[in-house]
This record gives structure tokens, C-alpha cells and sequence, in this order.
């Protein structure tokens, strides 16, 4: 491939990375800490292609070459496009239906001092559905007779249940863990819709491979999918 061409791909695929980096569009693929890091590689991509292509056009001799673009160029320009105009959409129900839904026992547990200024009868608590999925199953006797309120995604299960999702990434994407909340004594809303439950700590089911999180689950609101989908 000739060099300026090679130089307008590595533009635009910098410029794709500089526009997911500027928008929340890199919510869908990264953790929020790693959006300066994506920014800083998408602006060096540029200014190494456009250095590399002005130095070949000083070295060019101005009588010989041609300049066009090949056909098979354009290809590799596609999927680069897609990216900057195409919204993709986060990790859903699909994803976490190829997941079980038994949350792994922490390995360095931590305290559960965030619910010590929360009485039994209080409001109910606001907690991320991956610290409920953990500390409902290990930390029984701290959840017992509390209420809850969670955030996350419709995720079916086969047998007519269905659970309260979020996906956590310790990175990227590709190592997204779907953490799952039994949704007890109310019926399903669509799938992937976003709710806020709000109900009291149910006690465990039991499964083969280990115990799932459940909620007695009180009321159900609709609500918008936050920017950040991940946990």
C-alpha cells in the first residue's frame, strides 16, 4: 500500500478513537479511567500519520507515482467509518445469559460498613447489583431484614425468573462478568429494559454450582439506560 494511503488510514483510525474518546461512545468498550489514555493514542496515531505523510511527499519525486487512492483502501476504511457514525450498543441480556448467574465469593472481603448508619426500617439502601450479588449470598446476616434498591438491565431465565443485571469489566469489554440479582414476587419487564428495584433481602437460591442473590422486589420504575451501562 502506498504511503500516503497507509497515512489516511492511520488518520482516520486515530480520528475513531479520538471521537469515542471525546463522547461516551468509549463507555460502551472501557472502563472511565482509561478515556485519557484513549484520547493521548488516538492524537499521537494522527500526528505520526501526518508527519510520515508529509516527510514521503518532501522525498516524492514530483514527475513519477500515482497519487489515487486504491480501490482495495476504501475496504479498510469501512469498519473505520462504522465506528465513528455507528452507536453501538452496550453488553445486554445476551450476554449475560451465557453467564451463570453464582457470584464468586470475594477473595479479600471487605467490610460492610456501608450499611452501619442504615437501621433496620431505614430507606432502603442504594447499592451496585454486583455488591449485592456478592454480599447477599456471603454476608447473610448483615442483609437479613434490610431493603434494597438496584439498578440494571431485564435479563429472562429459562425456567419463567428473571434477574436484575449489570456487567462489571475489570478493564474491557472482553472481560465483562454479568452480575445477576434473582427478581422475586413481581412479573418480568421486557428484556434489556433498564429498572430500579426497590424490595427486602431474600434468602438465596440454591443452585448446583453455588448460591444466587435474590430481592423480594417491592416496586419496579422504568428508567433510562445510564451512560456508563457498566459496573
Amino acid at each position: 500500500m502506498k504511503r500516503n494511503v497507509a497515512g489516511l488510514v492511520v488518520v482516520f483510525v486515530g480520528a475513531a478513537v479520538v471521537q469515542l474518546a471525546t463522547s461516551n461512545t468509549y463507555l460502551r468498550y472501557v472502563k472511565p479511567g482509561m478515556r485519557w489514555m484513549l484520547l493521548a493514542a488516538g492524537l499521537i496515531l494522527i500526528a505520526l500519520a501526518v508527519a510520515d505523510v508529509l516527510a514521503g511527499s518532501r522525498t516524492k519525486d514530483d514527475g513519477h507515482g500515482h497519487h489515487g487512492l486504491p480501490r482495495a483502501a476504501w475496504l479498510l476504511l469501512i469498519p473505520i467509518f462504522a465506528l465513528l457514525v455507528v452507536d453501538p450498543p452496550a453488553l445486554g441480556a445476551d450476554a449475560a445469559q451465557r453467564q451463570s448467574p453464582v457470584a464468586a465469593k470475594p477473595a479479600d472481603p471487605e467490610s460492610n460498613s456501608w450499611l452501619g448508619s442504615n437501621a433496620e426500617g431505614d430507606a432502603p439502601v442504594a447499592l451496585a447489583v454486583r455488591d449485592y450479588a456478592v454480599w447477599a449470598v456471603w454476608e447473610k446476616e448483615s442483609m437479613r431484614g434490610r431493603a434494597f434498591q438496584l439498578t440494571g438491565f431485564v435479563t429472562p431465565a429459562k425456567n419463567g425468573s428473571w434477574y436484575v443485571t449489570r456487567i462489571g469489566l475489570t478493564c474491557c469489554v472482553a472481560d465483562g462478568t454479568a452480575f445477576m440479582v434473582e427478581a422475586r414476587g413481581q412479573a418480568a419487564p421486557a428484556k434489556n429494559q433498564w429498572v430500579t428495584v426497590t424490595g427486602q433481602w431474600a434468602e438465596p437460591s440454591k443452585r448446583i454450582d453455588g448460591d444466587v442473590a435474590a430481592l423480594t422486589v417491592e416496586t419496579i420504575e422504568p428508567v433510562t439506560a445510564p451512560a456508563n451501562p457498566y459496573e
